[in-house]
């Protein structure tokens, strides 16, 4: 099974989980949310972190999607990661999140994969995809 791991700062986590659950009903299995609170050490973040990824089980895999690259909670993720059974991205937005868990039956490298076209096919101009109006005709 692929866990995917929402890691983000105070409130974003929960705030996913929570429309998830708005979505599905249910929140999917499988997925943890650590949020990293203000006045958190990095050492008690980097910590928990870690302790979900050491309690996989051996055929088990870790997607981190964090909100935020080069901020605290990104730095958390270590640098060396056994990447056959870990891998993060970051920009966490709605759609990179469903797109990695529609993905995840298919494995590590999909999910992944997902999760980054989720979050680029996601940002869209609405109004550029909008139709021209059609003219007003005066009958």
């Amino acid at each position: 099974m692929i866990h995917i791991v929402l890691l983000t700062h105070a409130g974003m986590g929960r705030a996913f989980a929570n429309t998830l659950q708005h979505i599905f009903g249910t929140l999917p299995a499988a997925v943890e949310v650590v949020e990293i609170l203000p006045d958190e050490s990095p050492d008690n973040g980097r910590r928990r972190l870690w302790e979900l990824i050491e309690h996989l089980a051996d055929d088990d895999a870790m997607l981190i999607l964090n909100d935020l690259y080069g901020a605290t909670p990104a730095n958390l993720i270590p640098a060396i990661l056994p990447e056959e059974r870990v891998a993060a991205v970051s920009g966490l937005n709605l759609p990179m999140l469903l797109r990695a868990l529609s993905r995840r039956e298919e494995g590590l490298a999909a999910a992944r994969q997902g999760a980054i076209d989720g979050a680029v096919q996601g940002v869209v101009d609405i109004l550029d995809k909008r139709a021209a109006p059609l003219a007003c005709s005066s009958t």
